[in-house]
C-alpha cells in the first residue's frame, strides 16, 4: 500500500461510503459513518443491521499531495492550450503554404514575361511588347496582393524565415512598382516610338518619334532602375527554393533594366548623333582585326571616316592608320604615369596600339588626337567595329561581293577577314585589301538594312558582346553613353563590381585566330570581411597544329620577337579585380606567379605573359573580392570573343 491510500482512486470511485469534503482552509477532509443512521439509509431498518456501527472521522491531505494535484491540473490546461495553438498554427501554416505557392507561381510567371519583354524590345516588336507589359502587370499585381496580407506581415517578423519572407516581399513590391508606375510610361513611349517604323534606305536612317519618346522613357528607366537596385541589394535567402526564385528575379529584372536604360539613352543621344539638327557630324571608324588581339578587341589596322547629316550616312574610303600616319615621335596626349608604366608610351604614339588600354573612352580620346594631328580634322566621335560585327550585320542585309569575286556574308566574314585573306593575298596588298573589304561591307550594310527588327537585334547583340564600341567628344553625350555597354568604359565604381580579363598580342602576328580563350567567373563565398568572393577561370589554348605551321604565311606567323618560335603564340594577360576589391590568390598551371601586381585607374590588376606551343594550353585560376558590403553580383568583362570560329 502507498503512504496515502485515499489517492488510489478518483473521487467518484472511492471505496465504501467515504465522502470527501474541503475545509475552509482548503485542505481535503474525509468522514467515517458513526453508529447513527447513515445518510440515505431507510429508518425502518435502523438498528437491524448486524454490521458494527462506524464512526465518522476527518483526515487532512498533505500539502505535497495538494501541490501535485494542482500541478497536474495546470499541466492538463497547458496541454489543452498547446494543442489548440498547434491546430491554429498548422492551419495558418497550411494557409501560408498555399499563399506562398501562389505568390511563387506569380513571381516566376512575371519573371518569365520580363524576359519576353526584353526580347520583344530588342526585336522592336511593339505589339508583342504591349502584350507582355499587360501580362507582367497582371502577374505582379497578383503576387503583390498575395504577399501584402497580414499573414505575410506577421511571418516576416519570425526568426530565420522572416528574412527570406522579407526578401520575397521586396522583390514583389519592386515588380509591382514597375507594373504600376513604369509600364504606363513605357506604353506612352511605345505609342510614340514604334521601332517597326525605323527605316534605313539608301544610307539614310529614319526613326520617327525618337525625340518625343525620350521623356517617358527616362521616367520608366528611373523607376525600373530603382526597383532593380532594391532587388539586387536584397540579402540572399536561406531557403533554397526562395533563393532560386530570387536569383531568377535578379537576373531577368537586371537584364530588363539594362535594356530599358539602353533604349532611353538611345532616344536621348541618337537625334544629336544622327545630326537631325542639320549640323554635319564626322566620326572616325576603327576597324579592328581580332587576329592580333588588343584589350578592346583587336588591332585597329584600318581607319575610315563616316559623315552624318539629317540621318544620311556617307562612308568614306578606309585607309591603313598605321602605314598612312606612321608612328608619332611623342604621345599625342599627355599620358599618366600608370599608362606609361603598364602600356609604355606606344599607347599615345602608335596607331595600332591606341587600344592597349581596356578603357575605350581613353582609346577614343587618343585616336581623335592622332587623326587630328595627321589630317587636321577633329572628329565628333570614334566608333570601333570588328569582322564579327560585320558578319552579324551581313546576316541581316545579305552578302557583299568583292571586286575579286569573293563573297562575304553572315556565315564567313569573320574567318575570311581574320584568316583566309592573309593566306590569299600578298603581304604588300593585305592592308589595302582589308581596308577595301571593310569599307565595302560597311557601306553595303548601310544601303541594305531593310529589316528594322533584325537590324536592331544584330546591333544590340554586337554591343552586348563588345563588337561595337563608341565614344563621343560631346561631354553630355559621353556621360550618357558611359552608362551603357557601347561605351566600353572601365568600371571604377565599387557599387558596380566588375572583374576584367583582357589580352594583348605580343607575337606581332595574326596567330590569335588560332588562340582559343575560355574565361568565366562564378560566386565562391562571402569572406570574413563581408566581401563577396568569386573564382575567375582562364584557359588559353593554341589550336594550331604543327602541320599547319608549315603552311602558314610568314605574315600570319609574325615577326617572331626574341624567344618566340614559328607557331608559338605569346600573349599578355591582364586580370583586373573589381573596384574597391582585390586579387586574393591565384594558381597558374605551371606553378608560377603573376609577373607583376599593379594599379590602373584605381583598380588592382595582375599581369602575366604566356607563350604557348602548338596544341598547348595554359590555365589561371584567380580568386577576386568585390568591395566589402557590396551585395550587387559581380559581372565579368573580357576581350571580345571571336564567335563562330572553327577550331
Amino acid at each position: 500500500m502507498t503512504s496515502d491510500p485515499f489517492n488510489q482512486f478518483p473521487e467518484s470511485q472511492d471505496p465504501g461510503n467515504d465522502q470527501r469534503a474541503v475545509n475552509p482552509s482548503g485542505a481535503f477532509e474525509f468522514s467515517f459513518m458513526t453508529d447513527e443512521t447513515q445518510p440515505g439509509q431507510d429508518s425502518d431498518n435502523a438498528g437491524i443491521s448486524e454490521q458494527p456501527a462506524t464512526r465518522r472521522h476527518r483526515r487532512r491531505m498533505s500539502p505535497q499531495h495538494i501541490r501535485r494535484i494542482k500541478r497536474r491540473r495546470r499541466i492538463r490546461r497547458a496541454l489543452i492550450g498547446v494543442g489548440i495553438l498547434l491546430v491554429v498554427l498548422l492551419g495558418l501554416g497550411a494557409w501560408f503554404g498555399v499563399s506562398a505557392l501562389k505568390a511563387k507561381d506569380e513571381v516566376q510567371q512575371a519573371v518569365s514575361v520580363a524576359q519576353n519583354m526584353q526580347d520583344a524590345l530588342t526585336q522592336g516588336d511593339m505589339a508583342a511588347l504591349a502584350t507582355r507589359m499587360d501580362e507582367f502587370a497582371d502577374h505582379s499585381s497578383a503576387a503583390y496582393k498575395e504577399t501584402s496580407s497580414v499573414l505575410w506581415t506577421v511571418a516576416a517578423k519570425l526568426p530565420v524565415i522572416g528574412t527570406d519572407i522579407s526578401v520575397v516581399r521586396t522583390a514583389v513590391t519592386a515588380m509591382d512598382n514597375i507594373a504600376s508606375q513604369a509600364m504606363p510610361a513605357l506604353k506612352e513611349a511605345a505609342d510614340t516610338l514604334n521601332l517597326n517604323n525605323i527605316s534605313i534606305s539608301n544610307g539614310t536612317v529614319s526613326v520617327p518619334g525618337l525625340a518625343e519618346s525620350a521623356e517617358p522613357l527616362m521616367k520608366a528607366d528611373s523607376i525600373i532602375a530603382e526597383a532593380n537596385r532594391s532587388v539586387q541589394t536584397a540579402p540572399k535567402p536561406r531557403i533554397g527554393m526562395v533563393a532560386e526564385a530570387m536569383d531568377q528575379a535578379k537576373e531577368y529584372l537586371g537584364s530588363m533594366a539594362d535594356s530599358i536604360h539602353n533604349v532611353s539613352v538611345f532616344a536621348q543621344v541618337a537625334p544629336k548623333m544622327l545630326a537631325m539638327d542639320g549640323q554635319t557630324r564626322t566620326y572616325l571608324i576603327l576597324a579592328q582585326t581580332n587576329a592580333e588581339l588588343r584589350p578592346s578587341g583587336g588591332m585597329p589596322g584600318s581607319w575610315g571616316l563616316m559623315t552624318v547629316n539629317n540621318g544620311t550616312v556617307d562612308i568614306q574610303e578606309f585607309d591603313s592608320g598605321a602605314s598612312e600616319m606612321g608612328w608619332f615621335d611623342q604621345p599625342v596626349v599627355e599620358l599618366t604615369a600608370e599608362e606609361r608604366s603598364l602600356f609604355t608610351d606606344k599607347l599615345g604614339r602608335v596607331p595600332q596600339d591606341v587600344n592597349f588600354t581596356p578603357d575605350f573612352p581613353r582609346t577614343g580620346q587618343i585616336a581623335q588626337a592622332m587623326w587630328s594631328a595627321h589630317t587636321g580634322v577633329t572628329v565628333n566621335g570614334v566608333i570601333a567595329i570588328d569582322p564579327v560585327f560585320l558578319q552579324s550585320m551581313l546576316a541581316v542585309t545579305g552578302g557583299v561581293t568583292l571586286p575579286d569575286g569573293n563573297v562575304m556574308d553572315g556565315t564567313n566574314t569573320a574567318q575570311f577577314l581574320l584568316s583566309d585573306v592573309y593566306a590569299q593575298q600578298d603581304v604588300s596588298d593585305q592592308d589595302e585589301y582589308f581596308n577595301m573589304a571593310a569599307s565595302m561591307a560597311f557601306e553595303h550594310i548601310m544601303q541594305n538594312a531593310n529589316n528594322p527588327r533584325a537590324f536592331i537585334s544584330a546591333i544590340s547583340d554586337s554591343i552586348v558582346n563588345g563588337h561595337l564600341l563608341m565614344w563621343s567628344a560631346d561631354e553630355d553625350e559621353q556621360t550618357l553613353l558611359e552608362e551603357t555597354a557601347i561605351s566600353g568604359k572601365l568600371i571604377t565604381d565599387a557599387a558596380e563590381p566588375q572583374a576584367g580579363v583582357y589580352f594583348s598580342d605580343v607575337t606581332q602576328s595574326k596567330m590569335d585566330w588560332y588562340l582559343k580563350r575560355e574565361v568565366n567567373a562564378e560566386y565562391q563565398k562571402e569572406a570574413a570581411n563581408g566581401a563577396k568572393q568569386y573564382t575567375v577561370r582562364i584557359k588559353l589554348t593554341n589550336m594550331v597544329t604543327p602541320e599547319q605551321v608549315d603552311t602558314l604565311p610568314q605574315y600570319v606567323i609574325g615577326d617572331l620577337p626574341e624567344g618566340v618560335s614559328a607557331g608559338q603564340i605569346k600573349t599578355a594577360t591582364f586580370v583586373y579585380a573589381p573596384a574597391g576589391g582585390r586579387l586574393v590568390d591565384w594558381t597558374m598551371s605551371d606553378g608560377s606567379e603573376f609577373d607583376g601586381i599593379t594599379v590602373y585607374e584605381g583598380l588592382t590588376l595582375g599581369t602575366k605573359t604566356i607563350t604557348l606551343n602548338p596544341g598547348e594550353s595554359y590555365e589561371i585560376v584567380c580568386h577576386v573580392q568585390a568591395a566589402p558590403g557590396v551585395t550587387v553580383p559581380m559581372t565579368l568583362r573580357q576581350t571580345p570573343q571571336v564567335e563562330g570560329r572553327t577550331d
